[in-house]
């Protein structure tokens, strides 16, 4: 006969108002609506079952007459075996242990998760729990997850009455919803100071995860040509301060990527001071563009995804999977920057017809005092005595007072706009150039669209949780007003 007692986890010949309590409590803990157990509805029914029967006075009178024989039987037989130091030879070749529950409130687990264990066992002599050791006939016990391992068995051994053993277990699982995670917990119980950034997912401007040896000759192809290009527009532009910070931006992505390199490397994954080396840099370099990775994970990221791709398909398959990510919004804003760097390419390196002027006159224009005193000057020079120019004060003293220069060349568009103006000492044949418009070294536009960009970037990777969505799309209009006024004031 069951033990209904046991079921409901109440002392036995407990009365009616400890019966109901007992039942209302599991009931609502072992609800299938509440609890998502596989093993609660099969429980919850049981606790049904047990409520039914002890609340059938003739049915608990019968399991009180059960409950009383038994102790009396087991009573008897410690006496018997006081006495005589020999077993009692009931007949209890058939009797097998009752398993009323054996469960745990969940099947897949992550580090420093609990886990709720419960037992009730009934017509047995002891009950052993792998994990806990010896333990009640009826119970429940947390475990927590303080380490790594892909599966854990709690087995339960119990002893029937003739000291038989009989074996049940539960078997869980890591939770491999997120291989990241797994990953990085897998790592961590052989590298404690892992740093689980190092095992989301791999940007191109990040320093983190590992990169293989085809993905980064790629990378280094694409980088080192666009820096040979931004290095001669450098020297050979009138926009040189804008792409000597484009040029210092691409040395530290190329630094990224080689960064990342090593990490992927088992020979150099903890010698990324050696890329600080001046000259043994070029041959670490050249080692990383053949070295494979590291065949498996370490502290630094998962294995990285092998590709073949060359160059050309590699870029390709770059812009097809651009295309797929961005929006129209994105897309527009995107290309509005685009057009306003051929515009600042195709203007700094046109050649303009310069044509040969005279210094005629100079003046400064003085505004009235403001309520702190400051006054605005404004330092203009005169050439051929019909084209006034103005210049910052620096030049105005260079030209006027320290006559520094004594040849002048302006160049002027097609709508008879100067684009900038050319001195020259004639004795030194040292020349310069004082720039107008968005090249002007006083106007800060190009540096801000640059930088604004650098934030779009940001952006567009960063905040991609659906409630940023809609600052995410005014930002790319923001940013695209700012490039399209610049691109007006180039042309």
């Amino acid at each position: 006969m069951i033990n209904y007692y046991v079921v409901l986890e109440i002392p036995n010949f407990s009365n009616e108002k400890v019966i109901k309590k007992a039942y209302r409590t599991l009931s609502k803990k072992y609800h299938p609506d509440v609890n998502n157990d596989p093993f609660a509805s099969s429980y919850f029914q049981k606790i049904n079952e047990a409520y039914n029967f002890l609340m059938n006075e003739n049915k608990r009178m019968l399991l009180h007459q059960y409950l009383t024989f038994k102790q009396d039987t087991q009573h008897r037989s410690s006496i018997y075996q006081e006495e005589s130091n020999e077993k009692p030879k009931a007949n209890t070749e058939n009797v097998q242990p009752i398993i009323h529950f054996f469960s745990t409130d969940k099947k897949h687990f992550l580090i420093n998760d609990y886990i709720l264990l419960q037992w009730n066992v009934s017509q047995c002599q002891a009950v052993y729990i792998n994990v806990l050791g010896k333990v009640d006939f009826s119970g429940t016990h947390y475990l927590k997850i303080d380490h790594f391992t892909d599966e854990i068995i709690v087995l339960m051994t119990v002893v029937d009455i003739n000291g038989k053993e009989y074996k049940y277990q539960i078997k869980l699982f890591y939770d491999n919803s997120n291989p990241t995670k797994k990953a990085f917990h897998k790592i961590r119980s052989q590298f404690p100071d892992a740093d689980e950034i190092h095992f989301k997912k791999e940007s191109f401007f990040g320093m983190h995860t590992r990169i293989n040896k085809n993905e980064f000759k790629n990378r280094l192809i694409l980088l080192g040509t666009l820096l040979f290009v931004f290095v001669v527009l450098m020297f050979k532009t009138s926009a040189g301060a804008l792409f000597f910070l484009t040029v210092l931006i691409l040395l530290w992505v190329i630094f990224s990527q080689c960064y990342k390199r090593l990490h992927d490397t088992e020979r150099f994954k903890n010698k990324a001071g050696l890329l600080f080396v001046p000259f043994y840099n070029i041959f670490l370099v050249k080692e990383l563009l053949v070295l494979e990775s590291e065949p498996t994970g370490n502290e630094f990221g998962m294995i990285p995804k092998k590709s073949s791709f060359t160059f050309k398909n590699w870029v390709l398959n770059k812009f097809i999977q651009l295309h797929k990510q961005l929006t129209v919004l994105q897309k527009i804003s995107f290309a509005s920057f685009l057009i306003l760097v051929l515009l600042i390419f195709f203007k700094s390196t046109y050649s303009y017809n310069e044509t040969l002027v005279n210094l005629t006159s100079y003046y400064i224009n003085s505004s009235r005092p403001d309520a702190n005193g400051y006054i605005e000057r404004d330092f203009i020079i005169v050439f051929n005595d019909k084209i006034p120019v103005s210049i910052t004060e620096y030049d105005f003293n260079e030209i006027v007072y320290r006559k520094k220069f004594d040849v002048f060349k302006i160049a002027q568009s097609r709508n008879n706009h100067i684009e900038y103006v050319r001195l020259i000492d004639s004795k030194t044949n040292s020349t310069e150039r004082i720039n107008f418009g968005v090249f002007a070294s006083n106007n800060p536009l190009l540096l801000i669209a640059f930088l604004l960009f650098l934030s779009q970037l940001y952006v567009w990777k960063n905040l991609t949780a659906p409630k940023e969505q809609s600052f995410v799309k005014g930002y790319m209009i923001f940013v695209m007003l700012v490039y399209i006024y610049a691109i007006l004031l180039a042309l």
